[in-house]
């Protein structure tokens, strides 16, 4: 009565008082409970399912915060991630590319350095004009943390807001940063880094 054509499948459920059978493909273990006058089904998952998570745009999230902020930009796009002045001025001018470096002070604070990317930060000088008794470069994981971006692709438009910026980086009317994602740079002006971030302008490189 009520599941007459259960006895027609394949795997018929012998007549007892109690019977249980088994499809278990691959993780999925399904029982067939025979007792009581009734039939139940109960699906049990014995394998683990694993679902991957998107990889983060981390250019997107920057060009949706220079078109909130009204700021002109371009994108530039490798084929791989760009690790130095070299590979990037394959497609742009090696004087225009800045590079915009998370530091860390002895007052556990973020700084952001951003300077010609052929040029060397001097930690004494930054020591000396921030009034800290030492500065060091952010781990990858801090940089993350702190600016919102990974190293390779920190712009100078991020979370930090203690920012240098030296003095060389006004030679150009427009400037080419790092552009959120490793294998991405961004055109910006010059002006519009220095109007939206107002950094402390002084001489921090060598």
């Amino acid at each position: 009565m009520g599941n007459q054509n259960i006895s027609k499948t394949k795997n018929t459920i012998p007549h007892s008082s109690e019977q249980t059978r088994e499809f278990a493909p691959e993780s999925c273990k399904v029982e067939i409970t025979k007792g009581g006058g009734g039939i139940s089904l109960r699906a049990q998952t014995t394998g683990r399912v694993e679902l991957s998570q998107p990889k983060p745009n981390y250019s997107e999230s920057l060009r949706t915060t220079l078109i909130s902020k009204g700021i002109w930009h371009r994108f530039i796009e490798f084929d791989e991630p760009v690790r130095t002045v070299e590979e990037a001025a394959r497609k742009v001018p090696a004087d225009k590319i800045i590079k915009s470096i998370v530091l860390i002070g002895s007052d556990k604070k973020p700084i952001l350095a951003i300077l010609p990317a052929k040029n060397r930060i001097s930690y004494k000088k930054i020591k000396t004009i921030l009034k800290v008794k030492d500065v060091r470069l952010a781990q990858p994981n801090e940089v993350l943390e702190h600016s919102g971006y990974p190293v390779g692709g920190v712009p100078p438009f991020n979370e930090i807001n203690r920012i240098l910026l030296d003095p060389t980086v006004q030679r150009n009317a427009r400037s080419i940063a790092g552009g959120g994602d490793p294998d991405k740079l961004v055109e910006l002006e010059t002006k519009d880094i220095l109007e939206f971030l107002d950094p402390i302008i002084a001489d921090f490189s060598v």
